[in-house]
């Protein structure tokens, strides 16, 4: 199980897209703030998104939690604001050109029969992510 994670990190860092997706299974799920993605089409899409709005991304895991089904992983994310970026609230941020460093936490589910991830959920400090991209907080 753990392998099947160390690839998945390995190519979300080398914004291969192709070999992420290779990494889940028959019919993935990906949640993350904003929500749910359903089917290859829509996890393939949320990493896209995110590779668009932080094209030199990279995922540095820090510690990683093995059961029998499921792999948790304590990571920080690293990148640039360099594209558009939808926050939760619905508004997109444009580019601000400012480098954010956010801690994350990653659960992976596993599908025992094939090897492969049938759902990721990542969880990061949104306020974290605000706060470093200069957005004004709401009072």
């Amino acid at each position: 199980m753990l392998h099947v994670v160390e690839r998945y990190f390995s190519a979300y860092n080398a914004h291969d897209l192709g070999e992420v997706m290779a990494c889940y299974g028959r019919e993935p799920r990906a949640v993350g703030p904003g929500g749910p993605a359903e089917g290859r089409s829509e996890v393939a899409s949320y990493h896209t998104l995110v590779w668009q709005a932080f094209p030199d991304v990279r995922v540095t895991v820090w510690q990683k939690i093995v059961t029998d089904a499921a792999v948790a992983a304590a990571a920080v994310g690293t990148g640039t604001h360099a594209g558009p970026f939808p926050l939760t609230t619905g508004e997109v941020v444009e580019a601000t050109g400012r480098r954010v460093s956010v801690r994350s936490c990653w659960m992976f589910d596993i599908d025992v029969v094939c090897g492969l991830i049938g759902c990721s959920e990542v969880f990061y400090d949104q306020l974290e992510l605000c706060v470093q991209l200069g957005l004004r907080m709401p009072a």
